[in-house]
Formats: C-alpha cells, sequence, structure tokens
C-alpha cells in the first residue's frame, strides 16, 4: 500500500461511522488535544480519564519504565470508547492505531524514544480475571477481521499464538499487548477502566540490537518486586515463550491455549 497520499495510509478514514467511534487524544503543551480534530473540545469523561491515568503511570514506584518515558516526554495517544469487545468499537480502534503507527511509528527507532497507545473503555464491567481475558481477546479478535482486510500480518514475527515468536498484528506491524483493568492480580495492571496498552514490538527490538534490552527488562522486573513483592510469573522474553500467555496479565495455566487464532484464507494470507 502507498503512503504518499494524504492519510492513505489509513484505510479507514473515509468511513464516517468508524472515524465519528475516534478518540485520537495527545498531550499537546500539557493540554489534552484530538489529534486528527484540533477544533474538538475533549469530553470530560476524556479529560478525567487521561488525568487518572497520568497519574498512575507517573505516580511513585509504578514499574514500566517505558510507559513512564512516553508520559513523561508525551510520545503517546490515548483513546477512550465506549465497549470492549464490540465489533464497530474494534474498527475505530483500528483506526486510531492506524494513525499512531504513521504518526509516531518511527519516533521509537529514529530518536530511541518509547511511544505507546492507551485504548480505554467505558464498558463492561468486569467481573474477574477470567472474564477480562475473554474481552481482551474477543475485541483482538475483532480488531483482527477488520485490519487483515487492509494489511498482511507483520512478517517479523510469528502469526500463530502457540508460537515462541508470536506477536500481535495491526497494520502490518507488530504489537505487544498490555491488559489492564480493575480487577487484575498484578497490581501494575490495575486500573479503574477496562484497557489495551499497544506497544511496537520495533522498539524492543531496538533496544536488543543497542545492547539495552537486558538492562531495561531488569529495571522494569525490579521496580515490580518494589511494586508488589514479586515479579510477574508469566513474563518471559521474546522467542523463548508466547508472548499471548501474557497480554492478559492473568497468571494462566501451564496448559492454556491461545483462544485466537488469526484467520487463514485473506486476501494476505
Amino acid at each position: 500500500m502507498s503512503l504518499g497520499s494524504p492519510r492513505e495510509w489509513n484505510p479507514l478514514a473515509a468511513d464516517s461511522a468508524t472515524v465519528a467511534g475516534s478518540s485520537y487524544l495527545g498531550s499537546v503543551d500539557g493540554v489534552l488535544t484530538d489529534m486528527l480534530d484540533p477544533g474538538r473540545r475533549p469530553s470530560a469523561a476524556e479529560l478525567g480519564v487521561h488525568q487518572e491515568l497520568r497519574e498512575r503511570v507517573l505516580g511513585d514506584g509504578y514499574p514500566c519504565v517505558g510507559a513512564r518515558s512516553a508520559f513523561n516526554r508525551r510520545l503517546y495517544r490515548f483513546g477512550l470508547y465506549s465497549e470492549m469487545g464490540i465489533a464497530a468499537v474494534a474498527r475505530s480502534v483500528c483506526h486510531d492505531l492506524y494513525e499512531f503507527s504513521n504518526e509516531m511509528g518511527t519516533m521509537c527507532t529514529a530518536v530511541s524514544a518509547f511511544v505507546t497507545f492507551i485504548a480505554i473503555f467505558s464498558r463492561p464491567k468486569v467481573t474477574s480475571e477470567v472474564h477480562y481475558e475473554r474481552l481482551l481477546w474477543s475485541h483482538l479478535r475483532e480488531m483482527h477481521e477488520v485490519d487483515r482486510q487492509f494489511f498482511p500480518w507483520d512478517p517479523a514475527v510469528s502469526r500463530d499464538p502457540d508460537d515462541e515468536r508470536f506477536c500481535f498484528s495491526i497494520g502490518g506491524r507488530a504489537y505487544f499487548v498490555v491488559g489492564m483493568h480493575p480487577l487484575a492480580s498484578r497490581n501494575a495492571r490495575q486500573f479503574s477502566h477496562t484497557a489495551l496498552v499497544f506497544n511496537l514490538h520495533e522498539q524492543f527490538e531496538d533496544l536488543r540490537r543497542r545492547g539495552k534490552y537486558e538492562m531495561f527488562k531488569n529495571m522494569i522486573r525490579a521496580r515490580d518486586m518494589a511494586f508488589q513483592g514479586s515479579i510477574n510469573p508469566v513474563l518471559k522474553n521474546f522467542g523463548t515463550s508466547s508472548e499471548a500467555r501474557q497480554y492478559s496479565g492473568r497468571a494462566v495455566e501451564d496448559n492454556w491455549r491461545c483462544p485466537f487464532q488469526p484467520v487463514d484464507g485473506n486476501q494476505f494470507g
């Protein structure tokens, strides 16, 4: 797909219903701004959840140093959506991730910066970690159903969730997905709303190329130990175990199988 024409990178840009559900926001000089329509004032709900999110990530002891860096440098985008797991909402999240990939996707390697996109949902109310896990994979499945119409799976990673090199792909680029919700057993994954955090896989590969990945990983694990008193038992290095086991944050069983499988036979294979 050529990216020469304005917004040609986003195949959903002309879909009015999808755009209406968009919530592509960023902090500009400390002011929450709609990055696609600067004339639109963010809603009270968007402002409130964004403030809570910033306080959470930048609060004392929060273990994810990558997220803290992105928020301190304002290299993040954020969206508030109606309901997790709904096809129309997943389509709007895809739209906003396409914008994110185009706008900030070169930042992570061009200036060795950490960038992140956070999708937050007003509904439904989560009843357990297992319930959230089902929602997460249902939502990612709906996103894949949209994305496979326009983009291939990132060839740098595996599309098989049982493969140790699996990584979720949207817009032809791999993302490590972090789930957050009110009932998460890990303190760092707790938030008042359900959320999905999308971190570009290539920024972790850039850390490896620069010989800084082990230091980055060890710093997070040390902070997580101080934050909760233990290290997340499902965390593994990329290439040693499928990262699908980490997405929801639940300590999944040894025989756990990912409920998501990419659809075969689409136009990109």
